[in-house]
């Protein structure tokens, strides 16, 4: 039987009945589209660095989709003079939730339905794995509201498809496709099945890994981010100074209403 807990209004954490495979899954709850604030971000940097030893996978989900990123009504409804260390918050506590999804031993698998798009697409790109519903898609979407990208998504977009693709996704912000996902080896596979069918596959993966060394996987996943050492840190630092920058600008004023109001923005 699955032991919930819940982290956050919006947040629970799932363990197997033999505790082996631990499931994150950001809720919609009553919002229209699944996004999260800053203190639901801490709170699953939390679960994450309190995870135990015996856990041997860690699954990163969204329901029903994976996540757009930050809530844009909560940020339109902050003062100006206070939107700005507002997203100085989330970009902080994003920093340390992909922190602690990289220090974990434990495989950690980004198991994708319906869309994981700005901030949640980082979250995305910052596991281990990634596994697409076929039906799924990816989308840097940044540029649609003038702002920088944040969660590392530049960085291991780069790390990843090369510095010129990874410009072509965040210039244009398009969705990606599962299927083209795959082939840009954002993504480990894409499943054509049910929902339903999807989540049952990934619960088998996980208990698969779960199996293994998980020391070892820990060991692997050191070894691997050896490439990223000095840069992973300072990078996330570089972008939170960013988007802070950013967020005062008159283009994510327009960007931002743009959005909100359902309507191309008038770029000058």
């Amino acid at each position: 039987m699955t032991q919930t807990t819940r982290v956050a209004e919006t947040v629970r954490l799932d363990r197997s009945a033999d505790g082996a495979v631990a499931t994150l899954v950001m809720e919609q709850g009553d919002l229209p589209i699944n996004v999260f604030e800053p203190s639901e971000i801490e709170a699953m940097a939390t679960a994450v660095e309190s995870l135990d030893s015996e856990v041997g996978c860690l699954v990163l989900t969204g329901e029903p989709d994976f996540s757009a990123g930050a809530d844009l009504r909560v940020i339109d409804e902050t003062p100006q003079e206070l939107r700005s260390a507002k997203i100085d918050a989330i970009a902080a506590a994003s920093n340390r939730f992909i922190t602690a999804l990289r220090r974990v031993d434990a495989p950690v698998i980004a198991a994708i339905t319906g869309v994981a798009a700005g901030g949640g697409l980082g979250f995305a790109l910052s596991c281990d794995l990634i596994h697409m519903h076929a039906e799924a898609t990816l989308n840097a979407a940044y540029t649609q509201i003038g702002l920088t990208p944040d969660n590392a998504t530049p960085f291991f977009l780069v790390k990843t498809v090369g510095p010129y693709k990874a410009r072509e996704l965040l210039f244009r912000s398009e969705p990606v496709s599962a299927e083209d996902a795959v082939s840009l080896r954002l993504a480990n596979a894409s499943h054509d099945c049910s929902i339903e069918e999807f989540r049952d596959r990934i619960e088998a993966i996980a208990a698969e890994y779960a199996a293994g060394p998980t020391r070892t996987y820990g060991e692997i996943k050191s070894l691997t981010d050896t490439v990223f050492d000095g840069h992973l840190s300072q990078h996330l630092e570089e972008e939170r100074a960013a988007i802070k920058r950013m967020s005062d600008s008159d283009l994510f004023d327009e960007g931002l209403s743009a959005f909100l109001e359902g309507r191309d923005p008038q770029w000058d």
